[in-house]
């Protein structure tokens, strides 16, 4: 006679149990995969699939649970965690997939019947959610597809295990024709939910409850590489990262695109920095209040233009933005100069903006942002100097003597007289020119950063002793100098679009496309863009040169596009554009719209408070769970009493039921009830008889004779006769030795 295990291996299929259990810890790696992808964070996906491996290990296939005493304790710490990170750095998408990855890894070790087994594929599918509220990337949702599908597959093996371990059968086996019945169902059950999923997703566009769930229903994190404040000396290496931050879309007043591979680089500003102090730059006061002090709700696609003359409306570029991610709060957003009519995007927007500084603050819930900037590319505008007899004051500045002396020399030497008070207006532009190329010719570029030594100037060590640095040791010293000579300049940081895709008519602009340059006021009034970065490095940095991997990677960021374009931004005009202008729907939208605003005022504080009381909840829910458990038989005895009293009730106020259409199954159904009754444990009608029986074989074997494999026989056959196939072919000769048999026990 064979083994089992022999038997097992030459039935050429897989047992139920562990076919769920190997698909359930897949659905389980994989959901943590795709989060750590969206998050970009690596350290999470070894730690949670080290533990995930450690508890297989040593729980899970063993069929081992550790200890309750353990287990309690670990969720007790697992709480602990998340109650710090919850005060460490607020309610957000990454700290709710941490948590739930620490309670799955803690109920791996705590498997002990199908609803445990259950509960981690509901941690899987919480963590997948998190994954899509994370980032809006291709890979992030070609990689959620795959999931998705091994869930699927996890879930139907989940009812086919929990059904055989209800009849203590957990080791059947799923032969070929299961096998094939199996990928039927989960194909024709993948192409409904395919259909469902498209139809859903043209009725309702992704704007919907934006307002109120952006922070959870988009991609999160804030935007890289650009910052408001600039730190010369902070040692470490300039990231150089190619993930992209926004894209781009440059036309002209006809609306055709205007982008090239061969265009000079667009310079997108985000803040103006004029305070300099100890080699560091920040903005004044006067620049940052104003913005703070304006910020209003702006409307859907409504169009902010300067309060100046008509004329200084004019625009001759329009760019199209859309910021893949950026955090909650206020957020400066990207333009160039010299911007003249600002456009919301399709949705509402909160913002404060100075036209006459080229500054738009954005206040809200993080996640996608889109807008139009139309600006006039003054750089090439004729001037009219004799209009002018005095320059605007410089802003009060402490520059290094030796700071000051060079700009001198390099402007006399040029033939340009650097003192302001006899230099024409005229001048100004030139002088900062050959500043502008003393810079660019006799200094090295280098993304290493090194640390300025104690009591010396950040901007001097680079001129006089370095010689060597990033963008943003140009644009200080450019900035400080042409003040040195009486020029008004400030420093600008922000990002610069040069690389553009042929396929889709847009410049991509990456974390490394972050840069610092200056504006230098030539006239009053009249700003210009100047950058001391050498142009050979600027070129190698912002424009890559064509090589084949750089081929593949605008192709993958064209599909990406594509993506992001056709379902991440699919909004309430793309639905339009496919289903037309919708008919009246009786004030419902504005009745929407309502609510959604008054729920939006809580925002993150809401869902702040929803998170802490979902931890309440669950940490009470678990301490009655733990009562419940220690003190079962009394819960037990409880249901079974109120189950026994509502159907004594029942029985008096309606009539009596037929089980089923055979006489046979209410003559034993009704023989094995009288026979528990008389037992002292009568079956509650809530509870399964044959699980009733389970739950009180220890009683049975207690009693009189023994009668519990007579009970166990009889709720078998009783089975059989209601749900078998073949119970007319049941001899009644059995069924009457069953009830005999029964009747005999009842007066024992």
């Amino acid at each position: 006679m064979k083994s089992p295990s022999k038997q097992i291996k030459n039935s050429h299929g897989p047992v139920a149990k562990k076919a769920f259990v190997r698909s359930m810890i897949q659905a389980s790696l994989g959901s943590v995969v795709v989060f750590s992808v969206a998050d970009q964070n690596p350290i999470y996906c070894v730690l949670a699939i080290l533990g995930i491996l450690a508890a297989w290990a040593f729980s899970v296939r063993p069929q081992q649970p550790a200890p309750r005493i353990a287990i309690n304790s670990f969720l007790l710490l697992v709480i602990a965690i998340a109650g710090i990170e919850l005060l460490r750095v607020g309610v957000g998408v990454s700290s709710f997939a941490e948590f739930a990855a620490l309670l799955l890894i803690v109920k791996m070790l705590d498997l002990r019947d199908p609803r445990d087994e259950g509960q981690i594929l509901v941690l899987s599918v919480a963590i997948l959610i998190a994954a899509v509220l994370t980032s809006n990337t291709l890979m992030t949702g070609f990689l959620t597809v795959i999931v998705i599908i091994l869930i699927m597959r996890a879930v139907v093996l989940f009812q086919i295990h929990s059904v055989l371990a209800l009849a203590k059968n957990d080791e059947e086996i799923i032969n070929k024709k299961a096998r094939v019945d199996f990928r039927s169902m989960l194909i024709a059950t993948g192409f409904i939910c395919a259909v469902i999923g498209s139809v859903v997703f043209v009725i309702l566009p992704r704007n919907i409850g934006m307002q109120p769930f952006g922070q959870w229903g988009d991609s999160g994190g804030s935007v890289s590489g650009f910052s408001d404040s600039v730190e010369l000396g902070r040692p470490g290496l300039i990231s150089q990262s190619s993930t992209p931050v926004l894209d781009l879309l440059a036309t002209d007043t006809d609306g055709q695109n205007i982008g090239s591979s061969n265009s000079p680089a667009i310079y997108l500003r985000g803040a103006v920095l004029n305070n300099y102090t100890d080699g560091n730059w920040e903005s004044s006061l006067s620049m940052r209040n104003p913005l703070s002090n304006r910020i209003r709700l702006v409307p859907a696609n409504t169009s902010l233009v300067s309060r100046n003359d008509v004329a200084d409306r004019e625009w001759d570029r329009q760019l199209d933005i859309s910021v893949r991610s950026t955090g909650s709060g206020q957020r400066l957003l990207f333009s160039p100069w010299k911007t003249v009519e600002f456009r919301t995007g399709s949705e509402p927007m909160r913002i404060g903006l100075s036209f006459e500084r080229g500054l738009f603050l954005r206040d809200g819930i993080g996640g996608r942002i889109d807008y139009v900037a139309r600006s006039k590319n003054v750089e090439f505008n004729d001037i009219d100097f004799s209009s002018f007899s005095s320059r605007n004051e410089v802003l009060d500045t402490i520059v290094e003597p030796e700071v000051a002396q060079l700009a001198r020399d390099i402007v006399s030497q040029g033939g340009v007289n650097p003192d302001p008070l006899i230099r024409p207006i005229a001048n100004d532009q030139a002088a900062i020119r050959l500043i502008e190329n003393h810079l660019r010719t006799q200094y090295s570029y280098t993304l290493d950063s090194q640390p300025v030594p104690n009591g010396e100037d950040a901007t001097k060590w680079f001129l006089f002793e370095r010689k060597t640095g990033h963008c943003e040791y140009y644009a200080s010293a450019l900035t400080l100098m042409s003040r040195s000579i009486g020029i008004p300049a400030r420093l600008i940081t922000g990002y610069v679009a040069s690389d553009f895709n042929e396929v889709t008519g847009q410049y991509v602009v990456r974390e490394s496309n972050a840069h610092a340059w200056i504006e230098a006021e030539i006239a009053p009034g009249e700003w210009r863009t100047f950058d001391g970065t050498p142009p050979q490095d600027f070129h190698q940095l912002h424009q890559p040169d064509p090589t084949f991997w750089r081929s593949v990677t605008k192709m993958y960021e064209s599909l990406e596009f594509l993506w992001v374009r056709s379902v991440v931004a699919y909004d309430s005009d793309s639905q339009r554009s496919i289903m037309g202008t919708p008919s009246s729907d009786f004030g419902m939208s504005k009745l929407g719209e309502s609510l959604l605003n008054r729920f939006a005022a809580g925002r993150s504080r809401l869902i702040q408070r929803g998170f802490i009381t979902a931890i309440i909840v669950f940490a009470s829910s678990m301490f009655v769970g733990i009562l419940i458990l220690r003190y079962k038989d009394i819960w037990d005895n409880a249901l079974t009493w109120i189950g026994s009293y509502f159907a004594s009730i029942r029985r008096r106020v309606l009539p009596e039921r037929r089980i089923s259409g055979d006489p046979r199954v209410e003559l034993l159904d009704q023989q094995i009830r009288n026979g528990l009754v008389r037992l002292g444990i009568p079956k509650p009608d809530w509870k399964p008889l044959k699980m009733h029986i389970d739950d009180h074989v220890s009683e049975l074997e207690l009693a009189a004779g023994n009668p519990s494999m007579l009970y166990i026989e009889a709720s078998e056959m009783l089975y059989r006769l209601k749900f078998s196939q073949d119970h007319n072919q049941i001899d009644a000769q059995i069924l009457t030795s069953l009830g005999t048999r029964l009747r005999s026990s009842e007066k024992s």
